[in-house]
């Protein structure tokens, strides 16, 4: 997700690869600031829908989009914040829709804007879709729960 500070609205995606900018003028993203590419990992607290609740696009139709992040990238309880991130596909969910025509010009729409899979929720990992929270912060007692082999991170911090 993009999340533009000075409308309080999340922008369409703008190109296959985007890169994240702060209002603010530092490098996004930045500690203590809500700045980045916001994206949904494995292991962390939120889900996408989690990331969604308390914005302007909320009740609009929903789609998942997969991303490979880089540049600078902050994981924590929430997820992660990325400076650049690259569209890899598109889920849409037919159920939040308004019709099947609709849904059927939006998948066309999104191949030809971006290039990349658009298909339907089959493909989408449940952990992406289950949301454990309803808002707020995450609670004092959270932790983390990554399989940082599989991600290809390690736990020990490099030069």
């Amino acid at each position: 997700m993009l999340h533009d500070d000075t409308t309080g609205l999340t922008p369409r995606w703008p190109f296959v690869e985007a890169q994240a900018s702060c209002h603010k003028g530092h490098d996004a993203p930045a500690a203590g600031c809500r700045c980045g590419i916001y994206g949904a990992v494995s292991g962390s607290l939120d889900s996408l829908p989690g990331y969604l609740y308390d914005t302007a696009y909320e009740p609009d139709p929903w789609a998942y989009g997969e991303i490979g992040c880089y540049g600078r990238v902050f994981v924590d309880m929430r997820g992660v914040r990325a400076e650049r991130a690259k569209l890899l596909s598109l889920a849409l969910p037919a159920d939040t829709w308004p019709a099947k025509p609709t849904l059927d010009e939006a998948v066309q729409a999104l191949r030809h804007r971006y290039g990349v899979p658009v298909s339907g929720m089959d493909l989408v990992p449940r952990w992406v879709i289950a949301n454990e929270r309803r808002e707020g912060g995450p609670p004092g007692d959270a932790d983390l729960h990554l399989d940082l082999g599989r991600l290809g991170l390690s736990d020990r911090r490099g030069p």
